[in-house]
């Protein structure tokens, strides 16, 4: 009786997000990560970070790696390790922090969705652990609605690679490894202290039918806003102006990356609309740690940065001149009124702009100055 209830409930969440639950975002951007540095080759397989003050940043490998967490600074060298002593690394995806600086590690990567043994390990604030080693708590859960292990290959949706502290729980968000793409992502909560649980499935929502787009690989949420961003490899999705946890009824963003980067896993918020992200290293290549900055582009319209610069006359029938505060070469991206990458290039003081070919419509001009990227919109009728 308590599967078919089960079964009905997860049947119910999936018929009623169909009409609610669906990616509209109000607002679609394009972003380029900046890489910052090379990640050391201990921590090749970065799959989770969180920053617990300027410069240090802490990361984990992911599955049939030892059991430990590494310090990095921004340059993605590593300064400090410690062993977590009464776990295994099954697979660790993602990490989490609360208001107190508890560490939380995602031991819940699930890929064959076939795993008897998932569970969270908190940790104190890692800065404040004096030695090489440290014990955590262990919080172990199953979930509510997987009554097969694994389930048919179109619903193999118990894979966790994302989680998040927000009040007093955890919340976790699954990759989806169904076969076809079913689009959904599940969202359960658990409370954030040691003990046995059942994680409660609260909402889902569907991310499209192409897998780069649609699995999660990292989430996190900033402590002061309430902004909640999801990793997937494509992009990151933002929910903003919501009520209590209900995430996904929220404001939508969708932030789509302007180049493809290797495999993308771990995203956290170090500044109010700044985040770094991490992914794994390559047969070729090491990891890198990026910047990136969604407060570009989505405050717009009052930002001081747009005193920065004069472009004139605007609006305009396509011709533009260009004022900066100091001489030189910069490098400048132009997006559309929507977001979406046009062209990138370089522009000095004084330059003319003949954007005539474009059609009439908003634009926005990004131009990287030596103490910040300053940006400001322009109509063309």
């Amino acid at each position: 009786m308590r599967a078919g209830l089960l079964l009905l409930k997860s049947v119910l969440f999936t018929l009623l997000h169909f009409v609610t639950g669906s990616l509209t975002a109000q607002q679609q951007y394009t972003i380029s990560p900046h890489a910052m540095g090379s990640i050391s080759s201990a921590l090749s397989e970065s799959s989770g970070i969180v920053v617990t003050a300027p410069n240090k940043i802490w990361s984990l490998n992911d599955s049939g790696n030892p059991n430990k967490i590494f310090c990095i600074d921004t340059n993605g060298v590593v300064n400090r390790s410690i062993t977590i002593s009464n776990a295994e690394n099954n697979d660790w995806e993602d990490m989490a922090l609360d208001a107190a600086g508890n560490l939380y590690i995602n031991d819940a990567g699930n890929n064959n969705n076939e795993r008897h043994n998932l569970k969270i390990l908190k940790l104190p604030n890692p800065d404040l652990i004096a030695g090489e080693t440290a014990e955590a708590e262990i919080i172990n859960f199953v979930f509510e609605d997987q009554n097969a292990f694994p389930p048919p290959q179109t619903n193999r949706n118990f894979d966790i690679e994302a989680i998040i502290n927000r009040f007093g729980y955890l919340y976790l968000f699954t990759k989806n490894r169904s076969t076809p793409q079913n689009g959904w992502c599940k969202m359960y909560r658990l409370p954030a202290t040691a003990g046995s649980y059942t994680a409660s499935l609260q909402d889902s929502i569907n991310l499209g039918n192409n897998n780069d787009d649609a699995r999660v690989a990292a989430a996190d949420i900033n402590p002061q806003t309430g902004e909640l961003v999801l990793l997937t490899a494509t992009r990151l999705i933002s929910f903003t102006n919501y009520v209590g946890d209900r995430f996904f009824n929220g404001n939508k963003t969708i932030y789509n990356f302007a180049t493809e980067q290797g495999q993308i896993e771990a995203i956290h918020f170090y500044d109010d609309k700044k985040l770094y992200m991490t992914e794994e290293a390559s047969s070729n290549q090491a990891g890198k740690i990026y910047r990136i900055d969604i407060g570009v582009l989505s405050s717009i319209s009052t930002t001081e940065a747009e005193n920065k610069f004069k472009l004139f006359p605007n609006p305009s029938n396509g011709e533009f001149k260009l004022e900066l505060p100091i001489p030189g070469s910069f490098s400048t991206r132009l997006f559309s009124g929507t977001g979406k990458l046009i062209n990138t290039f370089n522009i000095e003081n004084g330059s003319q702009l003949q954007l005539q070919h474009l059609p009439a419509g908003s634009y926005i001009l990004l131009i990287d100055l030596p103490d910040g990227t300053t940006q400001k919109r322009f109509v063309i009728h």
